[in-house]
């Protein structure tokens, strides 16, 4: 009896496994992939870094041997890098004149640009120190509690977003060279907190608003967007906090889309006239009071040229203006989009599965396909690592189109 019913057991789990099996093979082998009609030629990422990439998130990226790279160029590892920054502190943003560093989750680091690339004041990221006071600190350290996952700088306020979804501003007012600020004992906002120096000063967070807990976010986290009057926090559950730099006081609460997993926003750009935010399933914008909304599946955004381009997960590139109304789209079959450059009036994205480089006309919407090598003329792996507005990353190869008359090969 129990022989019999052993048999059985081993006889069901054969065939369970065979069922698991063919199906598996049968979604594998149903999966269909973009192929071109025409492959136009070669894009070959020649170009290269010291080391590969060793983390990034929308904004900036860090390279394995510790050098650093922004949307405004690479910045190579040097002395004052080795010293200053920790070796486990993720870089998350460089604004306001500063690269903003997070340590764990009890501390983050600002240190200026200059301190760390001598061509930041030519570059006018901190032109005149009297202008922004900020700017006389070479670096300021603040104690947190919790992580801290994006943040944004101007003048002395430095706004961010933690991973349980709390969204701060803090008064970075001082004279000292050197700042201590605690945080992890801020209960509530408005409170004064004193620094650790024999001279210190009173700093202030003068707001913190928490959200509801989230439990899984897109990689692509927006930061914090300051206007003129305004700052915009991007939230981690879909919604967007308007708050006011005269009272710090919340003005609008705006929900973008209300899915309960990876609903953070992963785009937020605008100024004193309009905003664009967008999660992964929704984009909306604010012109003039109106709202608009368009509803996709949405990999990635950018602007560009005065108009919105969206990657949807469907393969198609949708040309939106500030309503938000399809002006052009163009959709390429089965294909796994990526990243978005434009150089030159044409929008590069990245075909992951066949590792192409897709070419879009952005005057009359025509494309052109090329085939993506690495310096080895290997395909590239089915994805990119960072991209800047001209530039995309791979490994540690790198190709800027707006150079590509220069690079490109025929076929």
């Amino acid at each position: 009896m129990n022989q019999n019913r052993t048999k059985f057991i081993d006889i069901a789990r054969i065939f369970t496994l065979v069922f698991i099996s063919c199906v598996v093979f049968l979604g594998c082998s149903s999966k269909k992939f973009y192929t071109p009609a025409k492959v136009d030629g070669e894009i070959i990422f020649s170009q290269s870094l010291p080391t590969p990439i060793a983390q990034n998130n929308r904004y900036v990226a860090t390279l394995k041997d510790g050098s650093l790279l922004t949307q405004s160029g690479f910045v190579p590892i040097n002395k004052q890098i080795k010293e200053i920054i920790p070796k486990d502190a993720r870089f998350l943003n460089e604004s306001g004149g500063y690269y903003i560093f997070a340590k764990g989750c009890d501390e983050m680091l600002l240190v200026r640009a200059s301190v760390i690339d001598e061509s930041a004041f030519d570059s006018g990221t901190c032109p005149i120190k009297e202008e922004n006071s900020a700017c006389t600190q070479e670096q300021i350290k603040l104690k947190t509690q919790g992580c801290a996952i994006s943040a944004s700088l101007k003048g002395n306020l430095l706004a961010f977003v933690t991973t349980d979804n709390t969204s701060h501003i803090i008064s970075l007012e001082s004279s000292t060279d050197f700042a201590n600020v605690d945080l992890a004992k801020d209960e509530s906002a408005n409170k004064d907190f004193e620094n650790s120096g024999e001279n210190s000063e009173s700093y202030k967070s003068v707001f913190s608003q928490k959200g509801s807990a989230v439990l899984a976010v897109n990689q692509l986290i927006a930061a914090p967007l300051f206007l003129d009057s305004l700052v915009v926090f991007p939230t981690l559950d879909g919604r967007i906090l308007v708050v006011s730099l005269q009272n710090y006081e919340t003005q609008r609460n705006i929900i973008v889309s209300s899915e309960k997993f990876f609903n953070n926003i992963i785009y937020l750009q605008g100024d004193d006239v309009r905003i664009f935010a967008a999660t992964p399933k929704k984009l909306i914008s604010i012109v003039s009071g109106q709202q608009f909304s368009y509803q996709e599946d949405i990999k990635d955004i950018t602007f560009a040229n005065g108009y919105l381009y969206a990657l949807t997960l469907e393969g198609k590139i949708a040309q939106l203006d500030h309503t938000l109304r399809e002006v052009n789209t163009k959709k390429f079959e089965y294909a796994s989009l990526e990243g978005m450059s434009v150089a030159n009036n044409v929008l590069y994205t990245y075909e992951k599965n066949g590792s192409f480089i897709i070419a879009l006309d952005l005057e009359n919407f025509s494309h052109k396909v090329y085939q993506a090598q690495d310096t080895f003329g290997k395909m590239m792996s089915n994805k990119l690592h960072f991209y800047t507005k001209n530039i995309f990353y791979y490994n540690r190869y790198y190709f800027d189109f707006a150079k590509i008359a220069d690079f490109i090969t025929s076929q």
